[in-house]
């Protein structure tokens, strides 16, 4: 017989009778059991179904023993006297009580193994027969992987003393800090003011109207946080390829017109700042992936690797949401949006990253008389709102010929922000050099 068939999938049938043996015996140890395991945890189906009953008590607060848990499975069908001999025995299966965490991660252990095959006997069939493009298969396997990955995170109740302590190591962190910041500067002193920098574990989105100056605010950001701060930065570009990315990044730096620039109209000064702008840019931690098609799953885990090489990450940047792709079938595009802000706010949560989440606004803006935006404007799905922890609206009042308009006045408004205030920020946008810069302190309401 060969060996793929007389295989077993990784189990323990030992520790699965003595994780239930001792949830027999032990009040607390059905509490540990039911916080860390689910039904699927379990290879044996009988030791399923003895822990589906289990759970099912536990889940009304009455008690688990081999009365109540004999009873709880003979609802409909009585149990046969073998049966009830088992549950009898699984209490003689416990060699201590006192071991139940090491029984109950025995099984965790094993569980997992047997999601990376089923997993990787997933990938492997969709590689044979899906008409899928090897893209679209490999974004649906780093999100099986993921999942697997999220699912393994060992993350419980805590007692407030702790939750108190690492909020005090944060404000610590900003009090002994040269800019007082609990999180990553951004080159925008208003802007991380109001904010206190971009927090790790949230997702900031970042949203305007096509020809805003995203994609270049983005880049400001990320010159800072790498060259200035000496941060690694992560920037996926899903619309412009990474020539076009370090283009607009030496010209912003050398504060050489870019048009010029892609025309080669250049003067000999302009070729001297060039150079000058290049000697901090290149050292500088910035990473580009300009991908053109690619999911939450693939994304995390390039940025897993990279964290891996480079240690703590201080910003991932995405542009821009619209171009990217959800895994599995999805009924329709507003539930695929929902999908991946939902992944990417997880993925910021367990990675402890800030991520920068650029998007596009709807034509609503450009319906109304006052073309300021607002979080209504976000497009394809409400679910973007619900999730960023920070939103962030780029506003050019030239943008729309507005009458008196100063060219380039801008704003920053901040739309919605979790933890702290609202507000708008006047900006100067340079179109010749893709950049935007505050002009002074005055901010007023948002």
């Amino acid at each position: 017989m060969p060996e793929e068939i007389r295989r077993i999938p990784p189990s323990s049938m030992e520790a699965e009778q003595s994780v239930l043996g001792a949830m027999l015996l032990s009040e607390n140890c059905v509490l540990a059991a039911a916080e860390k395991l689910k039904e699927e945890d379990f290879y044996s189906k009988v030791h399923r179904r003895i822990w589906r009953a289990m759970a099912d008590l536990a889940a009304i607060n009455k008690p688990v023993d081999l009365v109540t848990v004999s009873e709880r499975m003979g609802e409909g069908t009585a149990l046969s006297t073998d049966e009830i001999s088992y549950l009898s025995d699984l209490t003689e299966a416990v060699p201590s009580v006192r071991n139940i965490d090491h029984y109950i991660e025995i099984i965790r252990e094993k569980s997992r193994l047997r999601k990376l095959i089923a997993a990787a006997a997933e990938i492997a069939e969709m590689g044979y027969q899906s008409e899928a493009s090897a893209a679209e298969i490999l974004n649906t396997a780093s999100d099986l992987i993921y999942k697997i990955a999220q699912d393994s995170s060992d993350r419980s109740l805590v007692h407030l003393r702790q939750a108190l302590l690492e909020g005090y190591e944060s404000i610590s962190k900003a009090a002994k800090s040269k800019d007082g910041l609990m999180g990553v500067s951004t080159g925008f002193p208003l802007m991380d003011k109001k904010l206190s920098g971009f927090q790790p574990t949230q997702l900031i989105v970042v949203a305007g109207r096509p020809g805003m100056g995203k994609s270049s605010f983005a880049l400001n950001i990320a010159e800072h946080v790498a060259v200035k701060e000496n941060r690694p930065v992560a920037m996926f570009s899903l619309e412009m390829s990474r020539e076009q990315l370090g283009l607009r990044l030496l010209c912003t730096g050398a504060g050489v017109d870019s048009q010029n620039a892609r025309t080669g109209r250049l003067t000999e000064q302009d070729f001297y700042a060039l150079a000058d702008a290049m000697v901090p840019l290149e050292g500088a931690p910035i990473y580009i992936d300009d991908t053109a098609i690619i999911g939450p799953g693939e994304m995390m885990a390039k940025i897993r690797r990279l964290k891996n090489q480079v240690g703590e990450i201080g910003l991932v940047i995405i542009d821009y949401l619209q171009l990217m792709t959800g895994s599995g079938r999805i009924e329709n595009r507003q539930q695929e949006i929902s999908s991946i802000t939902r992944s990417l706010k997880v993925a910021a949560k367990e990675l402890n990253v800030p991520i920068m989440l650029l998007s596009q606004l709807s034509r609503a803006t450009e319906k109304r008389e006052n073309k300021r935006p607002m979080l209504s404007d976000l497009r394809e799905s409400g679910a973007i709102e619900q999730d960023a922890d920070v939103v962030l609206f780029l506003h050019r009042e030239d943008y729309y010929a507005e009458s008196g308009a100063e060219p380039g006045k801008s704003s920053i408004i901040i739309a919605k922000q979790r933890s702290g205030p609202t507000g708008t920020i006047d900006v100067i946008w340079r179109g010749e050099q893709t950049k935007y810069m505050e002009v002074d302190f005055r901010e007023e309401g948002a």
